[in-house]
């Protein structure tokens, strides 16, 4: 197995790496050229019956002039870009570029090219992708080769440059993955006078921007639950408690009560001055992301994350607390909501989170519970049914904790008979298949 693995990933290496460069360095003339010369000397190999080795000569003579071309492209150039501060999975991304000619002769035709930092698979991470397994019953790539590249870039077109001069322009960025993107460098392409094959000027440009999971739209939540007394209210309030211990005075803002003026601070400020009350009885949720899956599970895997970055994005608006909990390299509670951190954090936080290989629930676990006399209600965002789940979807329910599962399967499977402890209310169990998990979460 192992030497034929090793094989296996050399090949794949070389395959993807002759893929990136041909893509990249012939245009889509060029492909339908090359193409076509390799079917002219097929169909041309018998050259005293068939005349196609004549558009084989022809076209390969062509392109080799071209390829021969490229090394005298040497034109300077300076680049600058402007990169948004965030960008989504699968949406496009575009900002703006400026590019300075340092020659003195002009430049037109030009395009321009990204390059990014690419992540290939280890040979032990190629390993786990083509072995058998549950999930996996063959020996193929459980991940097809697009999804492990970072980012798709088409090439942009540059208006034509004076000597010595600057121009600004859109390019456009289409993201793959979460996390950070790093660019490397900016590469521009000039093509041939054929318009076959492109000429490289590679400029470093080293930036990155930070890629945030696909959201999904989510209708008003009714989330179950009540408000809780939260320790150290103080701390956590917003402002306008709903308590009447009174804690401290402050500048009036727009929506607070009239009932909270303090009359005599007006008086002696020439302002309004309105009293601050203490915050200890609030909603405050759970959002629970499940991180512990096999490697044939990691597309899987994105879209659980994409589901907790959905539900992230819409409970603060509640006007509630939201505790994001999981387990990676170490357990994690980020709060958000009341004026408690910001949603950007939570999305910054489920760009970076990395599924785990270790039957490690019992951490989750103990996390969520240790929460639970202070929690409304829970959302469980889950990626198997066994018993370690049920046991925790059960030991919730003992403390009253009003908890919605969401379950992520594979594409096909469907979902589980048995739903144990929450088989009295099929409303608070919500199957996901990963691929269709938009439309699921539409009909909630």
């Amino acid at each position: 197995m192992r030497p034929f693995a090793q094989i296996a990933y050399r090949c794949y290496r070389l395959a993807g790496a002759a893929r990136h460069w041909v893509r990249r360095r012939f245009t889509e003339p060029g492909l339908v050229a090359v193409m076509t010369s390799l079917l002219a000397l097929t169909v041309g190999a018998d050259i005293e019956h068939a005349l196609g080795y004549q558009v084989a000569a022809i076209l390969g003579g062509l392109l080799l002039v071209a390829v021969c071309a490229a090394p005298f492209f040497r034109a300077r150039f300076r680049v600058e870009r402007v990169l948004p501060r965030f960008g989504c999975v699968n949406e496009p991304m575009h900002y703006r570029v400026w590019l300075t000619n340092d020659t003195d002769r002009p430049q037109a035709g030009l395009e321009w090219l990204e390059n990014f930092t690419q992540s290939p698979p280890n040979f032990l991470e190629f390993c786990e992708r083509i072995r058998p397994s549950r999930y996996n019953r063959n020996f193929k790539l459980s991940s097809p080769l697009p999804s492990l590249r970072l980012a798709r870039a088409r090439p942009s077109p540059i208006p034509a440059m004076p000597p010595r001069a600057a121009v600004d322009f859109l390019a456009e960025v289409v993201p793959l993955k979460r996390g950070p993107l790093h660019f490397t460098a900016a590469t521009i392409a000039r093509p041939d006078p054929f318009g076959l094959f492109r000429a490289f000027r590679r400029e470093p440009a080293p930036q990155s921007v930070l890629i945030l999971p696909r959201r999904y739209p989510l209708k008003q939540l009714a989330l179950p639950g009540r408000t809780r007394y939260q320790h150290g209210g103080v701390a956590l309030a917003s402002g306008i408690g709903e308590s009447e211990e009174f804690t401290a005075l402050r500048d009036y803002r727009r929506g607070d009560s009239p009932r909270s003026i303090h009359w005599r601070s007006w008086a002696r400020f020439g302002r309004p001055i309105v009293k601050e009350f203490q915050s200890e009885f609030f909603v405050r949720h759970a959002l629970v992301l499940d991180t512990f899956c096999d490697v044939a599970l990691d597309d899987v895997f994105e879209d659980a994350v994409s589901v907790a970055a959905s539900y992230a994005c819409t409970v603060p608006d509640q006007d509630s607390l939201l505790d994001l909990m999981f387990v990676g390299p170490r357990t994690v509670c980020v709060t958000t909501g009341r004026n408690v951190g910001r949603t950007e954090q939570l999305l910054e936080v489920l760009a970076a989170v990395k599924p785990s290989r270790e039957a490690r629930f019992a951490e989750l676990a103990g996390l969520v519970t240790s929460h639970a006399a202070s929690l409304s209600g829970c959302i469980l965002v889950l990626m198997a049914w066994d018993e370690p789940r049920r046991e925790l979807v059960r030991r919730l329910k003992k403390l009253r904790v009003p908890q919605h599962v969401l379950l992520l399967v594979p594409p096909g499977q469907r979902a589980p008979s048995d739903r144990g402890p929450v088989a009295d209310q099929p409303d608070r169990f919500t199957c996901l298949e990963s691929g269709r998990v938009a439309e699921a979460l539409a009909a909630l």
